[in-house]
């Protein structure tokens, strides 16, 4: 999986056939049952599953007692859906996206948005779910399945306090800048304020991107001024994107060492938000939180 809030659990499986994966969902141990889970993640990416096998997932995912294993069955649904009409693979990943686990909810509204990418309902309600890994990943699927709009995107870097979401509004602004000076006024307001590096960074990328005058003197003023090193190297790439020029040709001051404050290298970005056992399953940018996980 790509840009979403989980970890994927592709490439993680033990290597054996469908009918023994299935088998495998079945047993009394949790071990087993996550293990076939895993294994079927990997098989419905390569080609889809039979009928019985999504089936025995649409089982797991809504009433395993293990919430890795209905994570892992919801991530095994997306993809056995998205190649084909399976009915019993929807209901299983609608009624996930009100699983009590967020971790279950964050991957089910990536299977969601996988399995009927045109039904846009589900992953707006998604936008008023309690976690901000799982508002996270419908932002992005909003935006990749072309259903995002500026409006939308800009409530979330406004009222959102959750880091990763308006990490994500702020990257995807830029393809949905319709009024382009009020997209670059809101994201230089993020880049001189937003508390988290990250959000800062994607930020300054994106003023890049639409490269505007005023975006240009945004990121010469505060870009190439902000106290995290990775901010100023986002930001004397995206002025070189702006000026179509090599990033070399940009002096940006950069000195090594960790970023301070908010952002890449401080404790709160690393660890993240929410409990303590840190998210599971897919996309990129990942804290090293969510890539402890497993």
């Amino acid at each position: 999986m790509t840009d979403y809030a989980n970890r994927s659990a592709r490439g993680r499986a033990p290597d054996d056939d469908e009918a023994t994966l299935r088998n495998r969902l079945e047993s009394d141990r949790e071990r087993d049952r996550r293990r076939g889970a895993l294994g079927l993640v990997d098989l419905a990416a390569d080609g889809g599953l039979a009928p019985a096998t999504v089936g025995a997932l649409a089982e797991r995912a809504t009433g395993d007692g293990s919430e890795d294993v209905r994570q892992f069955a919801v991530e095994a649904l997306g993809l056995a859906a998205s190649s084909g009409d399976a009915e019993p693979a929807h209901e299983a990943i609608r009624a996930a996206l009100s699983d009590d686990a967020e971790w279950v909810r964050s991957e089910a509204v990536v299977a969601q948005s996988r399995a009927e990418p045109g039904n846009e309902e589900p992953l707006r309600t998604a936008l008023e779910d309690d976690s901000g890994w799982v508002r996270r990943n419908a932002v992005i699927a909003l935006s990749k399945t072309g259903a995002a709009s500026q409006e939308l995107l800009i409530e979330r870097i406004k009222n959102d306090p959750h880091s990763g979401v308006r990490e994500y509004a702020a990257d995807y602004l830029r393809e949905y800048a319709d009024e382009v000076e009020d997209a670059v006024r809101i994201l230089a307001a993020v880049l001189a304020r937003d508390p988290e590096a990250f959000v800062r960074a994607k930020a300054a990328t994106s003023l890049g991107d639409l490269g505007t005058d005023r975006a240009e003197a945004v990121l010469e003023r505060h870009g190439l001024n902000d106290r995290s090193d990775d901010v100023r190297r986002s930001a004397k790439r995206a002025l070189a994107t702006a000026r179509g020029v090599d990033p070399d040709q940009i002096d940006a001051g950069l000195e090594e060492g960790a970023a301070p404050g908010g952002g890449p290298g401080s404790r709160r970005e690393q660890q993240g938000p929410g409990p303590a056992r840190g998210p599971a399953g897919s996309i990129d940018g990942l804290t090293q939180g969510q890539r402890d996980r497993r």
